[in-house]
């Protein structure tokens, strides 16, 4: 269609499929949508989305026309026996383009729901004769006319059905529905010789269907070839597989877990095993093969377009789409390995938090009952099945009759397969592969040529990619904490966390990373790694690197994650439980802290004690709880070996102390007495000014953790951004108060409380009453100390306070001051080395009450976040495809909420995360191991203002971290699925 005067024909057919109603299926007119089109370009550019619509909505019976024309072509393209041929192949690639473009307006629309049920997912039915040959002698099953005398004919010979067989001369044969049998024709068109494999492989084989392994790497060891023609038309059918597994996209947050998507289902679980594990293969090698940088010439991307990254991101599309499926009434679950061990064990009561009693004595014993807690997740039914298939390196348990191919409890055979690989070579493979892709941006940006090193789009796919073999395959697991591997991706997880800390649009991605290091930290030999000395420090970005770091991965975890957390000024509140967790998973096997990461540890739990951060929310005490509890780990099981972090807790006495003494009237006093110094300081500050230039913020990273306020750490992260630092402004100040003056108002006090907020306060105090009340100085009634609206009351503090695990710590201060006091006065000494020897030397045996237990908290999937998920490979699936063609640009997106916009040239789009509408789907879905709260508003083209209860739980604390339910209202911009 290169000629001006073909684009024309083409396109005044396009407007008469909604201008001429009930078109002849045998009309000639048809065969231009196969002929005419030259480039999947030339289809999408022709066919509007308007026209589309158009059709759908006024024309309906042409646009089924056009469907079963265009299917019925495809099928007979692939069975002629002169294909492929070079007209052949261009109407197979027409016929694949033009349905590409229609589906996804049809799953757009849910007018469309009831047709696309009938039309794809009824069965059909032909007429056979005695000899069992069809009636209409057609070479054809899947004619359009065909169909058509099937239907018509379907209830006559229905209700004669006593006569056909009396008579013997016919009878009514049901066939696959259309949908079916299309998903079957799509997977053969991957595995077409001639098409998208190399056409010498139908020499050997009486079929052009030939099932084997794109790449060489896990099960196949020998290379077929490829061409970029083979290479170009596999990612047009992946395309076109993508677009009608993408119904998902179209169902709102709200509906999504109860809805089933009947085009991944029956792939996942109608598929055969030979073809399961033919793709599964394919998608995974050549998805992990991928090297961007090709020769490792710089700048040779400049020069040489390179269409294989495409194809590479179309893999991990759909490959991850197939694993992310889980049946309605299975999709809130354990990791699949955990979940197995529940189907086969009789005692499915375990609780998913694991207690470990550990005695303090020595580090053998902690080691050998650490051992024990992996020993009984290792007993699973997939360790003892045997292999089945030494070509695919794939065990498989005994075959179940009720799915073939899959046992009873499997509702996915691509995750089953998955979990079934275990060949320690498959494993290197896989990870060399995944770190190679996921370092390039890394890589990119360290480098000595700006620009010379590629940058690929599709690190996002290959870290969901890793977190699934992390979840589902507990050997791929294992192998990562047997080696360094786990490493170096904890070391890419902080790159990302860091790199992208501060870009909405990517938060998304930064939440996957905390989750993944959570995940991670609930290993036993995960902690035992991080002592590790991190001896390549030097080598990373500049972005990511500490200055005059010298320590082990520990350490530099422990100061990324201070570095989240203090730097992002609330943006990242909804992570800090996943990354307190992840400390405290470790904290019973970290060593030799240093000082550094131990002064960041102390200063972070003093913020988080701080009445205007801890009061600010309802769920903050629990971060409190969570490092009171790595305290105590890393005091009861590692106190020789941790002498800064002992020194550094016994330099801050007063933070637990008071703590320790802390009650509602005394937080709420040291917040107005804050406030009022702060209010004291703009004063200061303006008289100032007209003196002197204005005072210049410090660098992020050398700001105090928190404002006067005490508040940076909540979720205010807009709060106070531009007003100038206590400390910057108040060393020279000398300021006169008058001791009977008024206590000043709050910045919550003087400005109006959203509705939420006013629902909040004590019953019987109005917003008025409330300000009198604040302006007293002798009562202080209860009032939001944070924008959320939250009011902090009597019993509430009372509901956690007494249950502080601050016992031990107590006792160490109390003991260990004193001496430490008696070595300073007795030596005179000005170095801090005399302490720490002494701390080194110390016994606290007989002295400390008994251990506590470890518990490990690891991250447990909840509706919200599947929901979550869901919306972020979908949303990060619709953002690469609009960046080549827009397969979903324009259609009307239910998971997500997409604002385009224009940004460094190309097509972005702001996309908020996956609820379509419920509120608080994600507001905690990181709490620590109990409500895991996310702020994103979230919005959807058609519900705007729902509100739904959904269970947040997505981490498990069985004391008192359980089943909380959530309403918020989120409103999120982002270029990827985010918070």
């Amino acid at each position: 269609m290169g000629a001006t005067e073909s684009k024309l024909t083409f396109r005044k057919g396009v407007f008469r499929l909604f201008e001429e109603r009930n078109i002849r299926a045998s009309d000639e007119y048809w065969s231009q949508f196969w002929l005419l089109p030259e480039s999947a370009e030339d289809v999408f550019s022709l066919v509007g989305a308007q026209d589309i619509r158009r059709v759908r909505d006024h024309a309906r019976e042409n646009l089924e026309t056009l469907i079963h024309k265009v299917i019925d072509r495809l099928f007979r393209t692939i069975e002629a026996p002169d294909f492929p041929s070079q007209n052949s192949t261009l109407q197979l690639l027409n016929c694949i383009r033009i349905l590409t473009r229609l589906i996804p307006f049809i799953f757009e629309s849910e007018e469309m729901a009831d047709w696309e049920e009938k039309f794809f997912w009824t069965p059909q039915t032909r007429k056979l004769k005695k000899n069992r040959k069809t009636e209409t002698g057609g070479e054809s099953q899947n004619s359009l006319e065909q169909n058509e005398a099937a239907n018509e004919n379907l209830a006559k010979e229905s209700g004669q059905e006593s006569q056909t067989q009396d008579t013997d001369i016919e009878r009514i044969e049901t066939i696959p529905p259309l949908g079916e049998r299309l998903l079957s024709t799509i997977i053969d068109l991957l595995f077409l010789a001639g098409f998208t494999l190399p056409a010498n492989l139908a020499n050997d084989s009486s079929s052009r269907i030939i099932y084997v392994n794109w790449e060489t790497g896990v099960g196949s060891t020998l290379p077929i070839g490829s061409s970029k023609e083979n290479d170009s038309n596999k990612t047009e059918t992946l395309r076109l597989l993508l677009a009608f597994i993408s119904k998902s996209m179209y169902m709102s947050g709200a509906t999504y877990m109860g809805k089933e998507n009947k085009w991944i289902k029956h792939l996942v679980l109608k598929t055969e095993r030979k073809v399961v594990l033919a793709l599964l293969c394919s998608l995974l090698n050549t998805a992990v093969k991928y090297n961007p940088a090709g020769w490792g010439v710089p700048y040779n991307h400049v020069v040489f377009a390179d269409s294989r990254e495409v194809l590479v991101t179309l893999c991990l599309q759909v490959l991850l789409v197939l694993l992310d499926y889980r049946s309605p009434s299975n999709r809130v679950t354990t990791n699949d390995f955990t979940r197995q061990q529940r189907v086969s064990s009789v005692d499915t009561t375990r609780s998913e938090k694991e207690s470990i009693p550990l005695s303090p004595t020595t580090p053998t014993s902690i080691n050998n009952l650490a051992s024990n807690e992996v020993t009984r997740v290792d007993n699973t039914p997939q360790d003892s099945a045997p292999a089945v298939d030494a070509a695919t390196t794939i065990t498989s348990s005994a075959p179940s009759t009720q799915k073939g191919h899959l046992p009873s409890h499997v509702d996915n055979a691509f995750r089953y397969y998955t979990s079934k690989l275990h060949r320690p070579q498959d494993f290197q493979f896989l990870m060399d592969g995944i770190y190679r892709i996921l370092s390039n941006p890394m890589q990119a940006s360290n480098t000595y040529l700006p620009g010379s090193t590629k940058q690929i789009q599709c690190h996002q796919e290959m870290m969901m990619l890793c977190w699934k073999f992390l979840e589902t395959n507990k050997r791929f697991r294992n192998y990562l904490l047997d080696t360094d591997k786990v490493l170096d991706l904890l070391i890419i997880l902080l790159y990302y966390s860091i790199e992208n800390k501060q870009d909405s649009a990517q938060l998304g991605l930064v939440r996957m990373c905390a989750f993944i290091l959570q995940t991670l930290s609930g290993d036993r030999d995960f902690g035992v790694k991080l002592n590790k000395v991190f001896e390549n420090h030097g080598s990373l970005p500049g972005n990511v690197r500490i200055h005059a770091f010298h320590g082990t991965y520990a350490d530099y975890m422990i100061s990324s994650i201070y570095a989240l957390i203090a730097t992002t000024r609330g943006m990242l509140h909804s992570l800090y439980p996943a990354y307190i967790l992840t400390i405290t998973n470790v904290s019973p096997y970290l060593k030799n802290l240093s000082v550094v990461s131990s002064t960041k540890l102390v200063h972070l739990f003093s913020q988080f004690t701080s009445p205007g951060f801890l009061l600010s929310e309802e769920g903050n005490h629990r971060l409190v709880e969570h490092m009171l509890e790595a305290f105590n780990n890393i005091v009861q099981y590692q106190f020789a070996d941790n002498p800064h972090l002992i020194y550094a807790i016994l330099r801050s006495p007063k933070c637990f102390e008071n703590l320790s003494e802390f009650t509602l009237a005394r937080g709420l006093d040291e917040i107005k007495k804050k406030e009022k110094r702060k209010k004291q300081v703009r004063i200061v500050t303006t008289e100032k000014t007209s003196e002197q230039p204005e005072i210049k913020s410090s660098q992020e990273e050398s700001r105090p953790l928190m404002s006067d306020s005490e508040s940076n750490l909540s979720t205010q992260k807009d709060e106070d951004r531009d007003k100038p630092e206590l400390a910057q402004v108040s060393l020279n100040a000398n300021v006169n108060v008058s001791q009977n003056s008024q206590t000043e108002l709050t910045d919550q006090d003087s400005e109006p409380l959203s509705e939420k907020a006013r629902g909040k306060l004590p019953e019987g105090v109005t917003v008025a009453s409330r300000r009198r009340s604040n302006e007293s100085n002798n009562v202080i009634t209860p009032f939001a100390v944070g924008k959320s609206g939250f009011v902090p009351t009597e019993d509430w503090v009372s509901s956690w306070h007494s249950h502080l695990p601050l016992g031990t710590i107590l006792i160490l201060l109390g003991e260990l001051i004193p001496k430490i006091e008696d070595i300073c006065i007795s030596q005179s000494i000005n170095s801090d080395q005399p302490v720490l020897e002494f701390l080194r030397k110390a016994t606290m045996v007989g002295i400390l009450p008994p251990p506590q237990s470890i518990l490990i908290r690891k991250f447990q999937w909840s509706e919200a976040s599947v929901v979550w998920f869901s919306s972020l490979l979908w949303g990060q699936i619709y953002l690469a495809s609009s960046n080549y063609l827009g397969v979903f640009n324009g259609t009307h997106v239910k998971l997500f909420l997409v604002k385009p916009s224009t940004k460094e040239g190309r097509l972005k789009n702001a996309l908020g995360n996956a609820v379509g509408g419920v509120q608080g789907v994600i507001d905690r879905l990181s709490t620590t191991n109990t409500t895991n709260t996310t702020n994103t508003n979230t919005n959807t083209n058609t519900n705007t203002n729902t509100n739904t209860n959904m269970n947040m739980n997505t981490s498990t604390d069985t004391s008192t971290d359980t089943n909380t339910n959530t309403n918020t209202n989120t409103n999120t911009t982002a270029t990827t699925p985010s918070s």
